[in-house]
């Protein structure tokens, strides 16, 4: 949560997002009377304006940082699968010990149950606009390389200046590697997904292994040493 006081500094400045593209100035604030804000907007090539919600505002000392949409999405239903998860792990445990009447744990249970089948629901809605994402950024990284073989091509056919191939390209090399930044960002929070799905929501007990049974130990036999009697 971001107040008032924390943004209304950066009136008037430009707003970038996590991987340093800039996104607009930041012209408004839209705040609670506690002042909380609720929302900022942006204006984007000096006439339209993008709302952007509290919850992708992040404050750095120096700025504002504006979180892709994707990635609030992802992190709050990474963090509600983790959680229901561990709760039901945990009710599984104290289940398993004794420790809990049977009508708690069958009401829990009931309730993480579907809390568990809707924060699946949303996980698979979320993972599919993750793999949307990843195709819109692939499109961008071509779109890029294919400006960069242009700019090129104009270059060493002395069609372009030195100056302007270098602006250009310096231009195009950034962006392309912002874009691959966000891919790699949204394939790891894909992973991530993944793995919390897989994880299983019983609670791991650990085997031991069993102990061999000992051969009784076999006591020594005596050996007597008879001495013959001299004839």
């Amino acid at each position: 949560m971001v107040t008032l006081d924390q943004v209304e500094k950066f009136l008037g400045q430009v707003v970038r997002d996590e991987y340093g593209r800039s996104l607009g100035k930041l012209v408004a604030v839209f705040a609670d009377v506690s002042g909380n804000v609720e929302a900022i907007e942006i204006a984007v090539n000096d006439y339209e304006l993008v709302k952007v919600g509290a919850e992708r505002i992040v404050r750095t000392p120096d700025a504002l940082v504006i979180l892709p949409e994707w990635k609030v999405a992802a992190i709050d239903v990474e963090n509600r699968l983790d959680r229901v998860k561990k709760r039901m792990r945990s009710l599984e445990e104290l289940n398993r010990k004794g420790m809990i009447p049977t009508h708690a744990y069958e009401e829990l249970r009931k309730k993480l149950d579907a809390e568990f089948k809707k924060v699946r629901e949303d996980s698979a809605k979320v993972r599919e606009l993750l793999k949307t994402k990843i195709n819109e950024l692939d499109d961008q990284i071509i779109r890029y390389e294919r400006a960069i073989a242009n700019v090129y091509v104009l270059y060493m056919s002395n069609e372009v200046s030195e100056q302007s191939y270098k602006a250009s390209m310096d231009f195009l090399r950034n962006a392309k590697s912002k874009c691959l930044d966000e891919k790699k960002d949204v394939e790891k929070h894909l992973e991530l997904l993944s793995k919390l799905e897989a994880e299983p929501v019983e609670p791991q007990v650990k085997s031991v292994p069993a102990t061999q049974p000992k051969p009784p130990e076999t006591a020594p036999i005596p050996v007597v040493v008879i001495e013959e009697a001299p004839h």
